[in-house]
């Protein structure tokens, strides 16, 4: 498809110009990049992917609960006071690590939005909770992690449901939901008003 825009009349052609310039402009796919973010960031306040699915409830059921005094994290500490408490607490807010991992990079071609947090021993962390996973003990025959009211929890495996917070597919394909899009659409026209005064 080809287009063919003239313009006339006083700075009209230095307007044109001026707006085609700030469609190609890092300052525009900034703003995109922020917004998208920010609509990261609801996903996480409201444990809702994109696409307005309630993520998985965080839960303990149907494991075997025993303590044999093993030392736990600090972390592990505190969920299994906060179990204790009644507060099993929100998917992917213990210590908000995730959430702070995810930036974005605007240039003059686009925005990358994303998360390159990784365990030690370089398991991607973002795609464990973005498409769920099934965790095995590497060693002996249960994993080990804190449970309701404080006990000690051993399982032979843990499994991990999807919570997606990025809008992509199983296939790792960018899909925007509708709200997304609309959004996305609405900075860079906002952007381009602003560049047009």
């Amino acid at each position: 498809m080809s287009m063919r825009i003239e313009a006339s009349g006083d700075g009209a052609e230095k307007k044109l110009k001026d707006v085609l310039a700030a469609s190609r402009s890092a300052r525009m796919y900034d703003s995109v990049g922020a917004g998208l973010k920010t609509l990261i960031d609801l996903g996480f306040n409201f444990s809702r992917d994109p696409y307005g699915q309630q993520w998985a409830p965080l839960k303990f059921r149907g494991l075997r609960r025993t303590d044999n005094g093993a030392k736990i994290s600090r972390t592990g500490r505190q969920q299994a006071a906060a179990n204790r408490a009644g507060r099993a607490g929100q998917p992917l807010r213990d210590t908000g690590r995730l959430q702070r991992s995810i930036t974005y990079k605007a240039d003059a071609d686009g925005v990358t939005v994303g998360t390159n947090l990784r365990t030690k021993s370089g398991v991607s962390i973002p795609a464990v909770h973005q498409y769920g996973a099934v965790i095995l003990p590497k060693k002996g025959k249960y994993l080990t992690f804190p449970g309701p009211n404080g006990t000690l929890v051993f399982a032979k495996k843990s499994v991990i449901p999807r919570r997606a917070f990025m809008p992509l597919t199983e296939t790792g394909t960018v899909v925007l939901p509708q709200s997304w899009d609309s959004a996305v659409i609405a900075r860079v026209r906002d952007f381009m008003l602003r560049s047009m005064r």
